[in-house]
């Protein structure tokens, strides 16, 4: 697949690291569909940007990915939009608060779990039916879901299992040609990070002490959108978290 002219759904790319992944797409000519929760001006904003960026086309769908029902929407509405679907980049991600796992509660869990692991897999399946011939799928993972911190068990949790699910599915479509990929960012700098002195520290216990890009992220999405022979990995794009010891 070239990205250039690709029809692409980013899953929570008006916000954050996915929206710096749409806007990475956009720049190299994908035409975009962004997802989040509501069509508010945080996605109007967004959506200029993406053509403002050279996007040939860039449309904002609102719904939420966390359920079945609402993730198989979020799909079908951007396919409508879009005249197809040659890609989708899953990147909502669920709270990132660091607490022991003794106090988090059902809800805290349910919302890691539920908008990261069950999303994927919903907005995954929904997508494979709609994808058009040699399609692709990216989740956007996390070094947390590799190596075991103790303050984020649910989020740690909810990501090692999306990427077991990348492995599953990619092994369950690869005779449809569909490739499922993902890429596993270490810590991100970010211009609206909320969690930010959460963020240095963990890049302070990184081998080289350095932040990733979103531009880093960016280029290993496409990638692995590019690369008609990955299936099934997560690229770890972490400045070398995760052999930090």
């Amino acid at each position: 697949m070239k990205v250039a002219g690709a029809r692409v759904l980013v899953v929570g790319g008006v916000h954050r690291l996915g929206g710096e992944i749409a806007t990475d797409l956009a720049a190299h000519d994908a035409a975009l569909a962004v997802s989040s929760r509501t069509h508010d001006r945080a996605m109007e904003d967004r959506v200029a940007a993406l053509l403002a960026a050279g996007a040939p086309a860039a449309h904002g769908v609102a719904g939420d990915a966390s359920c079945a029902e609402g993730a198989a929407a979020i799909v079908a509405r951007a396919t409508q939009a879009l005249g197809g679907l040659d890609a989708l980049v899953y990147a909502a991600s669920g709270p990132f608060i660091p607490r022991p796992p003794q106090e988090i509660d059902e809800a805290a869990w349910d919302a890691s779990l539920d908008t990261i692991a069950k999303g994927f897999f919903f907005s995954a399946c929904a997508a494979r039916r709609r994808l058009a011939p040699g399609g692709v799928i990216v989740a956007i993972t996390d070094y947390l879901g590799l190596q075991p911190w103790a303050t984020f068990a649910a989020h740690g949790a909810a990501k090692a299992a999306q990427i077991h699910l990348v492995k599953i599915l990619a092994r369950a479509w690869a005779p449809e040609s569909v490739r499922v990929c993902g890429v596993a960012p270490g810590p991100v700098d970010l211009a609206d990070d909320t969690h930010r002195e959460a963020t240095l520290r963990a890049a302070a216990r990184v081998a080289s002490e350095r932040l990733v890009a979103p531009a880093h992220i960016g280029a290993a999405v496409r990638f692995c959108l590019e690369n008609d022979a990955l299936t099934g990995a997560s690229i770890a794009v972490d400045n070398g978290a995760l052999v930090t010891s």
